[in-house]
C-alpha cells in the first residue's frame, strides 16, 4: 500500500514539514551525495503556472535539518533559458542568500542510458548529475493540455535536456507523437524518489494560462504514481483513464490501495 500525505496548507514551511513528518521522510532521505529539489519552472510566469521559491525554500530547509547530503535544485525550463527563469521567479536570490548550488538541466553533461523495453524512448540522455542524485519533484497541481494532468511524473520532464530534445521550444521533441508515454519512459529512466505537491492554489484548464483554483493543501508522497492519482482526483479527473497513469500503474507505483495520511 503506498501511502500519501494530504496536508491541509497554512505557509510552505509548517505544512510542508508535516506532509513530510507524516511520511516519516527524515529517515529516508540519503545522509550523503546530492538531493536535488526539482521545481516546475516551465517559464518565467508566476505562480501557480511554476513553483513559489517559498516552497522550495521549505523543502531545502526540511533537507538540511535532517541530512548532511548537499541539498540543491535543479530544473531546465521549457522555454527561453534556465538562468533567466531561475533569476525571474527568485530562486537566484535564494541560492545566493542559502549558499545553494543551481542546476541547468538544460545545458549539462549527459549520459545515454538504454532501455529496451521502453515505450517511446529507447535511449534517454540524462544529466549526469541528476543520475545517481535523489530527486525531489516539486510541481504545481495543475491541468496539462496533453496529458490532462501535470504533477509529480510530468514534472520529470524537466530533466530531459533541451540542448537534445528542443524544437519549437525546449522539450517538443519529448511531446510527439505521445507525451503520456514520454511521461512513463522519462520516469522509468529516473522516476522521484520523493513527490510534494503544492496544491494551495491549483491552475485549472491548462497548464500556462489556466485559471487559478484554490484548493489550501499540500500532497506528498514517496510513490509518484500514487501521488498524481490523488492530484489528478482533485483536479476532477479519472486517473484511471488518463493513459500516462494507466501506463505506469504497476510499473512505476500504484494506482489503488492509496493510505491518504491527514494531520
Amino acid at each position: 500500500m503506498s501511502q500519501v500525505a494530504k496536508v491541509k496548507f497554512t505557509d510552505y514551511r509548517s505544512s510542508i514539514t508535516r506532509a513530510l513528518d507524516l511520511l516519516g521522510a527524515a529517515s529516508r532521505l540519503p545522509q550523503d551525495g546530492l538531493i536535488i529539489i526539482k521545481p516546475n519552472l516551465t517559464n518565467s510566469s508566476p505562480p501557480p503556472v511554476t513553483t513559489s521559491v517559498a516552497a522550495a525554500e521549505a523543502v531545502y530547509d526540511y533537507c538540511k535539518a535532517h541530512t548532511k547530503a548537499e541539498v540543491a535544485v535543479g530544473d531546465g525550463c521549457g522555454s527561453g533559458t534556465t538562468p533567466d527563469v531561475f533569476a525571474a521567479l527568485g530562486y537566484t536570490e535564494l541560492a545566493e542568500r542559502r549558499d545553494l548550488r543551481l542546476i541547468d538541466f538544460n545545458e549539462a553533461e549527459t549520459t545515454i542510458l538504454e532501455d529496451n523495453d521502453a515505450l517511446l524512448l529507447k535511449q534517454f540522455h540524462i544529466p549526469r548529475v541528476a543520475q545517481n542524485a535523489f530527486i525531489i519533484s516539486l510541481p504545481v497541481l495543475k491541468d496539462h493540455s496533453f496529458t490532462k494532468t501535470t504533477i509529480a511524473m510530468k514534472n520529470m520532464f524537466g530533466i530531459a535536456p533541451g540542448k537534445i530534445y528542443a524544437g519549437g521550444w525546449n522539450k517538443a521533441q519529448l511531446h510527439s507523437p505521445s507525451t503520456d508515454k514520454s511521461v512513463v519512459d522519462i520516469c522509468r529512466y529516473k522516476k522521484p524518489d520523493l513527490s510534494i505537491v503544492d496544491a494551495s492554489v491549483a491552475l485549472t484548464g491548462m497548464h500556462l494560462s489556466g485559471r487559478h483554483k484554490k484548493m489550501g493543501l499540500i500532497l506528498a508522497g514517496f510513490d509518484p504514481v500514487a501521488v498524481d492519482t490523488l492530484g489528478s482526483k482533485l483536479l476532477g479527473h479519472n486517473p484511471k483513464k488518463l493513459p500516462y497513469l494507466i501506463l505506469a500503474n504497476g510499473l512505476l507505483g500504484n494506482m489503488d490501495n492509496i493510505e491518504i495520511l491527514t494531520g
